[in-house]
């Protein structure tokens, strides 16, 4: 939904580190897949790296998104709207694919089915997960906040097991070589940011709230107030990344 895409420019930026690990597994001038690219934080930053960069999104909106932001325009980059599972990918193969924050969207025995037939022989598969406050200082309140939150926008239990579970699915069909956790320094958001950012996932989507979207802005502005200092927050964020070979390939 347009809403949606429109609070990304919300979201935490990804560590720096994380940048150069995935420059460094990709070889000068290799061919990469970003699915599930979102507004292209990988496939722009990378495409610098890259003969030519596939990204495949299955929202035009987010794919536009994309295009209007840094290196959007980059000629090098095919943007690509579309499932995953169902990208034309003709006969390239690439040297890369990576899933950033999208794996658990996927139905992954049909992806890596294809996928085999599109990746070169040394190819890397790099999974990236998190994005959020890492263990900020309204940790518990935050978890309590969910635990209400979630089945009053989704009719599901909050259930951490269950998100793990959906997330790593697809360790089914990849040898795992590297997992990678990758803290940033801190960054500095208002709270009023840091609730639009909410609402640019999946569970706070404003068309889930719906009614209810005042009530939940300012119950989370009441358990973030403390934390501020003249109207900001400040945490950390931490990402995982998982490196490894499609099984088989």
């Amino acid at each position: 939904a347009q809403r949606v895409v429109d609070n990304y420019r919300f979201r935490p930026p990804y560590p720096e580190q994380l940048f150069q690990a995935l420059i460094s597994l990709l070889p000068r001038g290799g061919r990469l897949l970003d699915l599930g690219c979102g507004p292209g934080q990988i496939a722009r930053r990378l495409s610098r790296f890259c003969e030519h960069v596939v990204a495949v999104d299955p929202s035009l909106a987010m794919l536009a998104l994309a295009r209007s932001l840094e290196d959007g325009r980059a000629p090098n980059i095919e943007w690509m709207h579309s499932k995953a599972e169902d990208a034309d990918l003709g006969s390239e193969r690439f040297a890369m694919v990576v899933a950033a924050n999208s794996i658990h969207w996927m139905d992954a025995d049909r992806l890596f089915t294809r996928l085999e037939q599109h990746v070169e022989r040394d190819h890397r598969i790099a999974v990236i997960s998190g994005d959020e406050a890492h263990d900020p200082p309204w940790r518990v309140d935050w978890v309590q906040f969910l635990v209400k939150w979630i089945p009053a926008a989704t009719g599901e239990p909050f259930d951490l097991k269950r998100k793990t579970e959906e997330w790593s699915a697809y360790r089914n069909h990849v040898d795992i070589e590297l997992v990678q956790a990758l803290v940033s320094p801190p960054f500095a958001q208002s709270i009023s940011e840091f609730i639009a950012c909410q609402h640019s996932r999946d569970a706070f989507a404003p068309d889930r709230l719906k009614g209810r979207m005042v009530e939940f802005d300012g119950e989370l502005r009441e358990l973030l107030a403390p934390h501020a200092v003249n109207g900001q927050l400040s945490f950390c964020t931490k990402s995982e990344l998982t490196v490894g070979k499609i099984r088989g390939t």
